[in-house]
């Protein structure tokens, strides 16, 4: 099976007050860790979508490989960002990452890949304490229906739509989500003392 990976790097980080991409773990960018993630887990290709900060991303730098998508109407909402990332896919399946999920590893995004060759399954997301949500993979029998995405309405609105055809992997770590700067302390300050993200 052959699966993408699409990398939403698009928003403006307005509650962050500065661009959550750009924020380092180890010397590299959360997008930058994102894509990494995703090529060392076997995705290809590798589609960021980037939209507000787009200028100073790409002055910092990206994997060499990946495809670049420029949303320019990024701040209508993640739903056109992911429908301009995954029109771009001709494969398998796609896995849709956060840039600011930096606890996601590759082993994540392999047991996603494996979950979703199982009789009836064509999505399959992250479940953290009983709650589920990103990082999520869609068949390809999904792409249409997301290439249509706008405004606001993002991924789960498809999971919705399909409930039966949805599966979840239990993860540990792998939905942090860095909302604001609480959070990337937290998150900074749990991983230097777990070792949970790299």
């Amino acid at each position: 099976m052959k699966a993408a990976a699409v990398i939403l790097a698009a928003g403006a980080s307005s509650r962050f007050g500065r661009p959550k991409q750009l924020l380092e773990i180890d010397g590299e960018t959360l997008v930058s860790r994102a894509c990494r993630i995703a090529m060392e887990a076997g995705c290809s290709p590798v589609v960021v979508v980037l939209g507000a900060h787009a200028d100073e991303i790409l002055a910092r730098g990206l994997p060499v490989g990946v495809r670049i998508v420029i949303n320019e109407r990024y701040a209508e909402g993640m739903g056109l960002s992911l429908a301009r990332g995954v029109g771009e896919l001709d494969t398998d399946a796609a896995v849709v990452l956060l840039a600011d999920q930096p606890g996601v590893e590759p082993d994540t995004l392999r047991l996603m890949a494996d979950e979703i060759t199982k009789p009836g399954v064509s999505i399959v997301w992250c479940r953290q304490d009983g709650i589920p949500g990103p990082p999520v993979m869609f068949a390809k029998r999904h792409f249409a229906e997301l290439s249509k995405l706008e405004s606001d309405e993002g991924g789960r609105s498809v999971v919705k739509r399909h409930p039966d055809a949805v599966a979840a992997i239990d993860v540990t770590g792998a939905r942090w989500d860095i909302d604001d700067e609480a959070a990337w302390k937290k998150f900074t300050r749990r991983r230097c003392a777990t070792g949970e993200a790299r």
